[in-house]
């Protein structure tokens, strides 16, 4: 298993590294498909914020991303409570993908989910504080990432996996992109472009 492990405003030290590993280690039981595994350790540089040693893990598998991120006031209970995080994910995709007879079908065929939701590091709490100051809100934060075709229920299963509101794709009946998301009342909604 390979882990790239970068740091932001944090010394990595040969200890917290092999932390790291080990912990992910314990994870890798479960899936090892892994193709990459890359860890972001970064401490805010604002001291008023309470967490701000913040442990972020991607791996990515055949088709699939799976991503964690836990923010506590010390890194290595950051990194336990990240690689529980993404140890449940990881058995989770496991029992939806690998158990259930789709071994073949999950792979390569689409493109992985990415994150797109905003990370809780410091320039983002700064800009909820001035928000509520009635200053306009404006664009923070912007990503571009390749869509390939999917269809909307696999969207909805990368949606989960990764724990979010949402999911940007290419509907592969339409060839339009297309967002599944989760309503108020536990089921799915589709936002579809007129044509």
């Amino acid at each position: 298993m390979q882990v790239t492990v970068t740091g932001r405003n944090i010394e990595l030290t040969p200890a917290l590294k092999d932390y790291l590993v080990d912990k992910l280690a314990r994870a890798q039981k479960h899936f090892d498909h892994a193709l990459s595994i890359t860890a972001l350790l970064s401490v805010a540089k604002n001291k008023s914020i309470a967490n701000n040693q913040t442990a972020e893990i991607t791996i990515s598998l055949n088709g699939s991303v799976i991503r964690g991120e836990e923010s506590t006031e010390n890194m290595y209970a950051s990194i336990d409570l990240v690689a529980d995080k993404i140890e449940r994910q990881l058995r989770k995709y496991k029992t939806r993908y690998w158990h259930k007879g789709n071994k073949g079908k999950d792979r390569g065929e689409h493109s992985p989910p990415v994150d797109v939701s905003p990370s809780e590091d410091d320039d983002f709490a700064v800009q909820k504080e001035i928000a509520l100051e009635d200053i306009k809100p404006k664009i923070v934060r912007s990503k571009r990432f390749p869509l390939k075709p999917m269809l909307p229920e696999e969207a909805c299963k990368h949606m989960d996996l990764l724990g979010h509101d949402f999911f940007m794709f290419i509907n592969s009946e339409t060839q339009q992109v297309n967002t599944v998301y989760h309503r108020r009342d536990g089921n799915y909604g589709l936002i579809e472009p007129e044509a």
